[in-house]
């Protein structure tokens, strides 16, 4: 008989697994339910006293109860648990970051396309109304050439009580990095699935600018592509109140994405086509300028979109709308980034992932030995 209903199982219960599994108590995913839960904290079982909870993963994934499992355990564990998983025949979402770099992420991709099975990302930011409305825009070549891009997303403030409360995060051997990991991999991951991919990073970071952390919690890089058009990308944790500004540059106009409001200053005649044909030495093309606005969408219904997207692709009512091989753009955009800003250099995309792979293993080792003095 066809299945009706997904049943999900969860591994990791800290803030973010914990958030999914009250997601799917509450009924909000339809065609879904909570089947168990997996936690090496025995005291995560009185989260969820109602739902089977496992401590051992292998019990867990051997479960032949749970159809799809979704991963929220810390960074470096996304990858041995995604492959346990997919080997088990569970449909698997893992959370973002896909993994820590496109080495382990291609480790994970390359076992996922040998599985029948769906595999899936916790990129959510892509259901946002806003975001896919650009992307269709972009598609249809609204915007005409693209000249410029910046995107100031300061708004990521964070406490040093924050760092505090994982032992595993702001570290390299725990996390893998800092604010591009974890909180601006989600608009690493907006920019190239609505820009493309750089050809070239060039990035300056500071390392516990504000916090008493060894990664970074402050960057600002510059994009290049071969085609001469550009980006500036700006953020931090360290920042109040903050910003989360996105500026298009085209042909046919400027495109602002802020506050839940697209102002397209959208031009009469290309700027392209005028400036070759205007008989005036510094007049601009007349604009009209358009705005939309869209309701206030939280990161908790972006999650819950993920979801039940998710669990309709297996039930076969819709298409997968993030592919877990797709994790890995924004993961190579971070490690350019932070192997930019650590050698202070220009890196090529793509990246040479063994010289990253090197580079991090070099911070783990220094700031275990920073560490133990």
């Amino acid at each position: 008989m066809p299945k009706d209903k997904i049943k999900w199982g969860i591994i990791g219960i800290g803030a973010m697994g914990a958030a999914h599994a009250k997601t799917l108590i509450s009924n909000l995913v339809e065609n879904a339910e909570l089947q168990a839960i997996c936690d090496i904290d025995i005291k995560c079982k009185n989260k969820f006293p109602d739902i089977k909870f496992f401590t051992n993963s292998n019990d867990f994934f051997n479960d032949k109860n749970i159809d799809a499992v979704l991963i929220a355990t810390p960074h470096t564990t996304h990858v041995p648990l995604g492959i346990q998983s997919l080997k088990s025949e569970k449909h698997t979402l893992v959370e973002k970051p896909l993994a820590v770099t496109t080495k382990k992420c291609l480790e994970l991709i390359n076992i996922a396309n040998s599985c029948n099975v769906s595999f899936g990302v916790m990129l959510n930011q892509r259901t946002n109304p806003i975001y896919k409305t650009l992307k269709q825009m972009i598609t249809d070549n609204e915007l005409g050439e693209i000249h410029r891009i910046q995107w100031a997303i300061t708004d990521w403030f964070r406490s040093n009580y924050y760092y505090s409360t994982s032992n595993w995060r702001a570290s390299w051997k725990g996390e893998g990095g800092g604010v591009l990991i974890n909180q601006s991999i989600h608009q690493l991951d907006l920019w190239q699935w609505l820009f493309g991919m750089p050809d070239s990073v060039h990035a300056h970071i500071n390392l516990g600018r504000f916090h008493n952390i060894e990664v970074e919690d402050d960057v600002t890089a510059l994009f290049k592509y071969s085609n001469g058009s550009h980006g500036l990308f700006i953020t931090t944790t360290g920042e109040a109140p903050g910003v989360n500004r996105l500026e298009v540059a085209s042909d046919n106009g400027l495109m602002i994405i802020e506050n839940n409001k697209m102002i397209w200053n959208k031009n009469e005649i290309s700027s392209t086509e005028y400036l070759k044909r205007s008989k005036t030495p510094m007049e601009k093309p007349n604009i009209k300028i358009e705005e939309l606005k869209f309701e206030d969408i939280n990161f908790n219904l972006e999650r819950k979109n993920i979801i039940q997207n998710f669990s309709n692709q297996i039930l076969g009512i819709e298409k997968l709308f993030v592919d877990g091989k797709e994790g890995i753009y924004s993961v190579e955009l971070m490690n350019a980034m932070i192997f930019s800003g650590l050698n202070k250099i220009e890196v090529n995309i793509p990246i040479n992932s063994e010289k990253y792979e090197k580079k991090l293993d070099e911070m783990i080792v220094e700031n275990l030995a920073t560490d133990r003095d």
